[in-house]
């Protein structure tokens, strides 16, 4: 069976989108890694299946899977990727998106070259003193863990490029591994915040949107309601209100083409 696909980005943090509103596809862990190697597949950071919603109130559920064919709770670079994709293939008007995952609802517009989403605010994710713990031993004092559809630990660090994240993440990994959890180290600057990710079940990204959004909530305040966070494929931007927090960045079509399942 040949599946049609477009290949989108969000500031480097690239994605195979394929749809099920014509043709119904079923995703297969296998199919999922075998297209996902960047050297004998297609390459990709995760794969966004676009669905017909399973709620009356909502016009898309979207699922995200990691290139190791896990499947994601959520993915903010992706849903944005996701809208720019239904926008353009003429699936929805050019107006807000009413977007379900697996984790979180979402809405979508559209503004310039951008695309907008405004969700609620990250809860604290909770995990026990003995974790806690074992991670202070080994990220020191300044981290916090935080939840927005997935999970994510969040390192403050003086210096975040000289870092080798890899082997952080694998230091990390045994006492994580069972909660799915995101690594992300970053610095706070004057003007930005500075930041990179280690994805559960991809590996590190040029770009995450969930992970950003987690660091900039907690310096977002009523002095200071507007940040950018930049990572290595570019920025992204917060604003804070008494409902929640709009995110906004680039959606970035790369190309189409089909694959054989």
């Amino acid at each position: 069976m040949n599946i049609n696909f477009e290949k989108w980005h969000g500031n480097g943090n690239d994605f195979v989108i394929v749809n099920s509103i014509d043709n119904e596809i079923k995703i297969k862990k296998s199919f999922v890694k075998k297209i996902s190697n960047r050297n004998t597949g297609i390459g990709f950071d995760q794969l966004i299946h676009i669905c017909l919603p399973t709620k009356y109130d909502k016009h898309f559920f979207i699922k995200f899977y990691n290139s190791d064919g896990s499947e994601a709770g959520m993915c903010l670079n992706g849903i944005r990727c996701g809208a720019r994709y239904i926008w353009d293939n003429s699936l929805h008007p050019l107006s807000p998106i009413k977007i379900q995952t697996k984790t979180k609802n979402i809405l979508c517009s559209l503004k310039k070259k951008d695309v907008s989403v405004y969700i609620e605010q990250p809860s604290e994710m909770r995990v026990s003193r003995e974790i806690y713990k074992k991670i202070e031993a080994i990220a020191g004092k300044r981290f916090f863990f935080s939840n927005i559809g997935n999970n994510h630990l969040c390192i403050e660090k003086k210096c975040i490029e000289k870092v080798n994240l890899d082997n952080l993440y694998k230091s990390l990994d045994a006492t994580l591994k069972k909660f799915d959890v995101n690594l992300s180290i970053f610095k706070k600057n004057k003007a930005d915040i500075q930041i990179r990710t280690y994805e559960n079940g991809v590996g590190e990204t040029l770009s995450c949107g969930s992970a950003s959004l987690c660091v900039a909530t907690k310096f977002l305040n009523l002095n200071q309601n507007t940040l950018k966070v930049s990572s290595m494929g570019g920025e992204l931007r917060f604003k804070l209100d008494k409902n929640g927090i709009l995110m906004s960045g680039p959606a970035s079509f790369s190309y189409k083409g089909n694959v054989n399942e």
